[in-house]
């Protein structure tokens, strides 16, 4: 059986969720990870070592990515995600508050040396 890469994760908590969805359509699945050796799987814990690649039957690649399209598509629409929509508007936002408590500090500042 040929497997083929289906995503790197570098998070335990989508690597659960990964795991889930294939779970849940009965698709096989092996996580292999490449960078960590020896004392960290001890440490660490198996299930908790990331990064880690999952791959899948090549046959089942197109299901397996077809069921974990909603993971990806929640992954780009996160707050810190550049091309969200929101991102600007949040960026925006965030530094006219930082401006007006500068400008605050700073009129309390000249105003205490008037009087």
């Amino acid at each position: 059986m040929a497997e083929k890469l289906l995503i790197e994760v570098n998070d335990s908590v989508e690597l659960y969720l990964y795991e889930g969805i294939l779970k849940q359509n009965k698709i096989p699945y092996i996580i292999k990870r490449p960078n960590v050796r020896g004392y960290v799987r001890i440490i660490a814990g198996e299930a908790h070592a990331v990064p880690a690649e999952i791959y899948v039957p090549e046959e089942l690649y197109d299901d397996a990515l077809e069921f974990t399209e909603v993971i990806r598509v929640e992954k780009n629409q996160g707050p810190d995600n550049k091309e969200n929509p929101t991102y600007k508007k949040r960026k925006a936002f965030a530094w006219i508050i930082v401006g007006a408590f500068a400008l605050t500090v700073l009129i309390l500042v000249l105003t205490e040396f008037v009087f």
